[in-house]
């Protein structure tokens, strides 16, 4: 129940928002919903006077067709069968004229009105809800709607079912509806929109509620309330028909088995309350949720605070924007510019969510997906603390960190907007690190359920899954098989998971600089590799960086082979490299980092210098080792070992 009942709590904690238009960015996103309503897309709306006389009717634009509709607990679940909405519904219901006009399906106009009537005849009855009784009780909508040239009909005097056998000019419905029987039809009275009426709104919710007579204790709440037996859906979107609760199936498995013979027996749930959460947990997920594919990934607060990206990087967690408003646009953008930027960006970020997430605040996080199109389950559902939250992101994003080369950030100047390629020092995305270990064009679901996994490692502080590691590392080690960006990519989120396991799950400390003297026989080899692949960079290219960066080395293409045969590989490689270090000497270049190759294998031990594969330490010291020799500025010399200007 954890879930339903924060989400209730949220629902609570914000009615300033219930019924208020929501936004994400410059989108319009799900709203949180009264009680006992939900949204439909409509097509047409009818404009009618204070005593249901017709005055108009108008086809709706696309961005305007989002409707607040109040609705019953069988309206709002219906897929087949004839449920009417009580108010706003497609012609099939609200038309008494439906079938004069070609209507194929079976209409239920009497349930309509007979539902109407009731809810008009109530003491919760209002007289903009009774204007549109008096005027659909004289079955005219269908012809009104002709009437206007909103509809029209075939030369048989029938609604067009298909567009193309229409002979005449297609009216603008046509762009919506392939069949206009299908539309969908809401009010207007007196100038006043009924789905933003909130006299209406609070007009159904009182009739609705007061008709439900099993009540019972509600396992959310713990209070004495009218249960319900179906729950919302359109969860995740507007077409999602997938619920997160359901008994709707008496045979099978939903709710049977040796101690429960019907669903009440299993679940209680009140009205109210299921009508709450639903209504919560879409309105958080269309402004803040993170779906891919069938998933979606939601943090959030009961009290609506702020929330760092968890499944973001380091540069979505300092904010992109604030990043990219803090570097100056003047022709002359550095690495260090960056850095700098960054620095502050990230730093500030830190200090506005700490400010506004301490150790009070409830902070949830859920993952959602659906295996089937009518069933979602919550594959992951935690509560913590908003300080404990803060502690173990921050924790992630410096335990997991490297230097990475292959975001780009959107930078926008003087209305001229272009992509600039950055470097970061901090932790990659999940959904990075998922590429990394199983390629970019991995499966979707492969993907999905690797982020689902290193979840728990970002908001809980749990150990690096080790086969999530080996993987990306494997894959390192093939970068002659990958393309430049890809293999720089792979290998820097490598690194960053082999220094974040180690540090996490062993208590080892590694940073990006080169540990010298560190006795390690697979973060030595690693150096010797680096080595071997600088020397061989040099002799070919003598400095032209863009090109030798992109054709591969001896020591790269061997890497897979050197990992599993280091000391038959480092011969190999000592062979080969003998033409490239004659060619240093002959260009009048030093040949010290070859002195330091021969000064690294002296300090292997003779029992360790064998073929024993190497661990996933050997990339921390070849990446290492490489990044020390290629961060060398632009004139330094293979040779002497001095950095110049």
């Amino acid at each position: 129940m954890g879930w339903l009942e924060r989400c209730y709590e949220t629902y609570e904690k914000n009615q300033s928002e219930v019924g208020a238009p929501a936004m994400r960015g410059d989108r319009e996103a799900p709203m949180l919903l009264p009680v006992a309503h939900t949204t439909q897309k409509a097509q047409v709306e009818m404009s009618l006077s204070g005593s249901g006389e017709f005055l108009s009717a108008r086809v709706l634009r696309p961005d305007e067709a989002t409707t607040v509709i109040p609705c019953t607990e069988e309206s709002s679940a219906r897929t087949s069968g004839l449920v009417p909405h009580p108010l706003a519904d497609k012609l099939q219901y609200c038309a008494g004229d439906y079938a004069d006009f070609g209507g194929q399906k079976k209409s239920d106009f009497d349930k309509y009105i007979a539902q109407l009537r009731e809810w008009c005849a109530s003491p919760y009855g209002c007289k903009k809800v009774r204007a549109v009784l008096a005027y659909v009780e004289r079955g005219s909508v269908a012809a009104d709607l002709v009437g206007q040239r909103v509809l029209v009909t075939d030369d048989d005097g029938k609604l067009v079912t298909d567009w193309k056998n229409y002979a005449g000019e297609a009216p603008q419905i046509s762009r919506q509806l392939s069949d206009e029987t299908e539309c969908f039809v809401r009010w207007r009275v007196d100038g006043a929109p009924l789905h933003e009426d909130e006299e209406t709104r609070r007009s159904w919710t009182g009739f609705y509620t007061s008709k439900f007579t099993e009540c019972g204790v509600c396992y959310v709440t713990g209070r004495e309330m009218p249960l319900s037996q179906l729950s919302p859906y359109k969860i995740r979107n507007s077409g999602d028909r997938a619920k997160l609760v359901s008994s709707n199936d008496s045979v099978n498995f939903t709710f049977r088995g040796e101690l429960f013979s019907d669903a009440g027996q299993a679940l209680h749930i009140g009205y109210e309350t299921t009508q709450k959460a639903h209504s919560a947990l879409r309105w958080l997920i269309g402004r803040q949720g993170i779906s891919n594919g069938g998933q979606t990934i939601l943090v959030w607060g009961t009290e609506n605070e702020p929330i760092p990206a968890v499944t973001g990087d380091s540069v979505s967690f300092a904010g992109e924007d604030d990043l990219a408003d803090g570097i100056p646009d003047d022709g002359k953008i550095s690495v260090d510019t960056v850095r700098t930027a960054f620095a502050e960006c990230f730093n500030r970020a830190v200090r506005g969510y700490a400010a506004k997430l301490g150790e009070h605040s409830k902070i949830s996080v859920m993952v959602l997906d659906a295996a089937t199109p009518g069933r979602m389950s919550v594959k992951y559902y935690r509560e913590l603390s908003g300080s404990r939250l803060m502690k173990n992101i921050l924790d992630w994003h410096s335990t997991f960190s490297w230097q990475h080369n292959y975001r780009r950030l959107k930078l926008e100047k003087d209305g001229k907007r272009r992509e600039l390629n950055i470097s970061f020092y901090g932790a990659p995305s999940p959904a990075d690190i998922a590429k990394a270990a199983y390629g970019e064009r991995a499966d979707e679901k492969l993907i999905n359920a690797t982020v689902e996994r290193l979840l728990p490692c970002i908001t809980e502080g749990k150990p690096l899954p080790r086969d999530i590691m080996l993987s990306a590392v494997h894959r390192a080690s093939n970068a002659a098989s990958m393309d430049y960006w890809e293999a720089g990519k792979t290998r820097s989120i490598a690194c960053a998971l082999v220094r974040g396991c180690h540090s996490r799950n062993l208590k080892e400390e590694y940073t990006m600089a080169v540990k010298e003297g560190y006795q390690s026989r697979s973060y030595t080899f690693g150096r010797i590799l680096a080595c071997a692949d600088y020397i061989e960079f040099c002799a070919q290219n003598a400095g032209d960086v863009k090109a030798a960066e992109r054709r591969p080395t001896n020591a790269q293409r061997m890497e897979v082979v050197f990992t599993q045969h280091p000391a038959k590989t480092c011969a190999l490689l000592e062979k080969q490299l003998s033409p490239y270090v004659a060619r240093l000497i002959k260009n009048g270049q030093s040949t010290w980092v070859h002195s330091k190759m021969l000064d690294l294998l002296a300090e292997i031990p003779m029992e360790d210098f064998n073929d024993k594969p190497l661990d996933e330490l050997y990339l921390l010291g070849y990446a290492s080792q490489r990044q020390e020799f290629f961060t060398s500025r632009k004139n330094k010399t293979a040779g002497d070992g001095e950095e110049t200007d």
